[in-house]
């Protein structure tokens, strides 16, 4: 290979040194921001100490006064002195005192109104900053505002809905224009090709999903919303060209919600999920509303799908082979989901028409599915690590398995193989690990010969 070919292939790598200064930058960076929350809690403590001997004035204009100032303050280091990280902590600033002006405005003029709102106005003037500055930090304040605005909506006020063809059928208040305030700062994160940002976002607007089940009176139903979810974005992640760093932390987030099959891979837990909630829906619209977590993820990912595979094939590939794209990268999550929303739909009607008698049967089929679905989620996930050669989803795959394995033997086996029988499932985990490790390893070794 010829030494400019050679440098060349250097040159896409960063340094030792490039390694290290981003390192000391992005922690110099989030001191900074600390530094910056800390001095306008100090400065909102100092003002909340002397407000009421403070004239009303005064008041509007020490509010006003410290928004614009931080906000000018920071853009003219922005676009005048060319200092974005200063500016970033600045506008920061601004946004903090921006966000503290609106409840000290209410309170100066006595104003009562639905305090949720004022979370949600907060985020509105948190927006454009966010959008036309090149920051992360007003990304974090954002996803912040919006998920604690939609959680003191739908918790605190799940009765505040709306009513619909003569008031025969009520919407709840489930903070519907969240995804709406969401979707422009990930449209910004995949324009600025962020992955960071885009792990803000995903979970925000999981959490928004998994609301639904709170405000639609569906709490019981939450933990198969949450694995619908996890699916939801596992179908997302797999959407992204093999390889991409955007889908790494979409397919993080949709991972976690696997921790919900655990409880549902036992027996138990469905008999008592039923006699729990044995006659709890009184009308066969409840029916249908078992069947919204299904319907409401399959049309938001399908269009997604052909989306993303549409424009990584150029917009040549025919509808049968966008589908048998769709079919072979997808199984695992489309099953998962279709999974959960089966044993929604399952539990669903042996609340609502079952006898006590049937509790004792109707926890086999959806014990079965739940106990498919761990041993799925963790060889797909062995199958996405050796596709991209990535150990992290390899090795939480592995570790899923065992997890699994583990807990079948003391759910069936413990009482028959006692202490000898634990000893023996430790160490067979033990020896499958050590040889995960041997393999991986030689696996690497052999990419880079």
């Amino acid at each position: 290979m010829a030494p400019d070919q050679s440098a060349g292939i250097l040159g896409l790598y960063e340094s030792a040194e490039e390694v290290g200064h981003r390192k000391r930058s992005t922690f110099s960076f989030v001191i900074l921001g600390l530094a910056a929350f800390l001095m306008g809690l100090a400065l909102f403590l100092l003002i909340g100490h002397n407000w009421d001997a403070i004239p009303r004035a005064t008041k509007l204009l020490l509010i006003f006064g410290a928004i614009l100032g931080t906000h000018a303050a920071g853009l003219y280091l922005r676009f005048t002195r060319m200092a974005p990280r200063a500016a970033e902590i600045l506008i920061f600033l601004g946004c903090l005192f921006y966000g503290a002006g609106i409840w000290l405005v209410a309170q100066v003029f006595h104003i009562s109104a639905h305090y949720p709102d004022g979370m949600w106005w907060w985020a509105i003037g948190v927006i454009p900053f966010a959008l036309c500055l090149d920051t992360i930090l007003l990304h974090c304040l954002l996803v912040a505002l919006l998920g604690i605005w939609a959680g003191m909506e739908v918790i605190g006020f799940t009765d505040l809905g709306a009513r619909l063809f003569w008031g025969w059928w009520s919407v709840p208040n489930g903070a519907y224009t969240l995804p709406l305030l969401a979707f422009p700062g990930l449209i910004w994160a995949y324009r600025k090709n962020s992955p960071l940002t885009v792990g803000l976002y995903a979970p925000l607007l999981a959490w928004w999903v998994i609301l639904q089940a709170i405000a639609w009176d569906l709490e019981w139903q939450t933990i198969y919303i949450v694995a619908c979810t996890g699916a939801m974005l596992l179908i997302i992640a797999e959407c992204h060209r093999e390889g991409s760093p955007l889908a790494v932390p979409i397919r993080f987030w949709g991972v976690l919600p696997a921790g919900a099959l655990i409880p549902l891979s036992y027996g138990d837990f469905h008999k008592e999920l039923v006699r729990d909630t044995w006659g709890y829906q009184e009308s066969s619209l409840a029916w249908v509303a078992q069947l919204a977590p299904l319907l409401i993820l399959i049309a938001v990912t399908l269009p997604v799908c052909m989306y993303f595979l549409s424009s990584r094939s150029g917009g040549r590939e025919s509808a049968g082979g966008r589908l048998f794209t769709i079919i072979r990268r997808q199984w695992l999550p489309a099953a998962l989901l279709a999974g959960m929303a089966a044993m929604s739909l399952w539990s669903s009607i042996m609340a609502h028409t079952g006898t006590p008698g049937d509790w004792e049967t109707s926890w086999l089929v959806p014990t079965l599915v739940a106990n498919a679905g761990m041993v799925g989620v963790s060889l797909w996930l062995m199958r996405v690590g050796l596709r991209e050669d990535r150990g992290r989803p390899f090795t939480f795959g592995v570790l899923y398995f065992l997890l699994w394995s583990v807990l079948r033997y003391f759910d069936l086996f413990a009482q028959a193989g006692g202490m000898l029988g634990a000893a023996l499932m430790f160490l067979l985990c033990g020896a499958a690990l050590f040889g995960v490790g041997i393999f991986w390893r030689g696996r690497k070794e052999a990419r880079h010969v």
